[in-house]
C-alpha cells in the first residue's frame, strides 16, 4: 500500500512540475475559441475582408489537436511533437485544401491578448487577413496546461470552393450593408458561448 501511495505521489509531483499535461477542453476555453473567431473576423472586417466561416467541424477538431500538441511541445517552426510538419494534421482529419495556414501562441491570458499579439506579428497578421492567400474557413483550438498556461492555435483553410487569390477575400464596396450584418451576426455568435457558460445553460 505504501508503495502505491509513493508511486502516486511521484506521478502527481511530476505532473505539477512539468506543466505539460493538458487539461481537457472546458466551457471557458470553448468560449475562448469562439471569441478568437469573432475577434479575427472583426480584424478582417476592419481591413475590408469577408468573415471566415468557423462551421467546419473537422477543421475545429484539427485545431484543437494542434493546441493539445503545442501544450506538450511548443515549436516555433510549427513542427508537431513527433517532428512532422504542422500541415500533416489535415491528412489525419481528411481535410483537402488548396492553401492552408497556421498561427500558434502560448501564454496569452485571453482571446483579445492573443489576437492582438498575432496582429502585431507580420506573419501571423498575414494569415489572419489573408494577405498572401485567400482562406474561407477558420478553426480555433485552445488548450490549458496543468500550470494554467493557455495554448492557442488558428488553422486557416481554403477548401477549393473560392479563389486563393488574396484579393478574392475583399468585400466589394457596394455591399457595405452586408458587411455590417455579418459583423453583427459574428458578434452575437461570439457572445452566446460566454453567456451560456456563465449561466450554465
Amino acid at each position: 500500500m505504501k508503495r502505491i501511495v509513493a508511486v502516486l505521489a511521484v506521478i502527481v509531483a511530476l505532473t505539477m512540475l512539468s506543466g505539460v499535461f493538458a487539461l481537457p477542453a472546458n466551457a471557458a476555453t470553448t468560449g475562448y475559441a469562439a471569441e478568437v473567431v469573432r475577434l479575427t473576423n472583426a480584424e478582417r472586417a476592419n481591413d475590408g475582408r469577408y468573415a471566415l466561416a468557423d462551421s467546419h467541424s473537422k477543421l475545429n477538431a484539427a485545431a484543437q489537436k494542434r493546441a493539445e500538441e503545442i501544450a506538450v511541445k511548443y515549436d516555433s517552426n510549427h513542427l508537431r511533437p513527433d517532428g512532422r510538419a504542422w500541415s500533416t494534421v489535415f491528412e489525419e482529419y481528411d481535410l483537402p485544401y488548396s492553401v492552408a495556414g497556421e498561427n500558434i501562441a502560448m501564454g496569452q491570458k485571453s482571446p483579445a491578448a492573443v489576437v492582438e499579439a498575432w496582429m502585431n506579428s507580420p506573419g501571423h497578421r498575414s494569415n489572419i487577413l489573408g494577405l498572401k492567400a485567400n482562406f474561407n474557413y477558420i478553426g480555433v483550438g485552445v488548450c490549458e496546461k496543468a500550470d494554467g498556461t493557455l495554448c492557442w492555435v488558428q488553422l486557416f483553410l481554403n477548401d477549393g470552393t473560392v479563389s486563393t487569390n488574396p484579393g478574392a477575400g475583399q468585400i466589394a464596396s457596394g455591399i457595405g450593408l452586408i458587411s455590417v450584418i455579418i459583423r453583427i451576426w459574428n458578434w452575437l455568435r461570439g457572445l452566446y458561448p460566454m453567456i451560456s457558460s456563465f449561466f450554465n445553460l
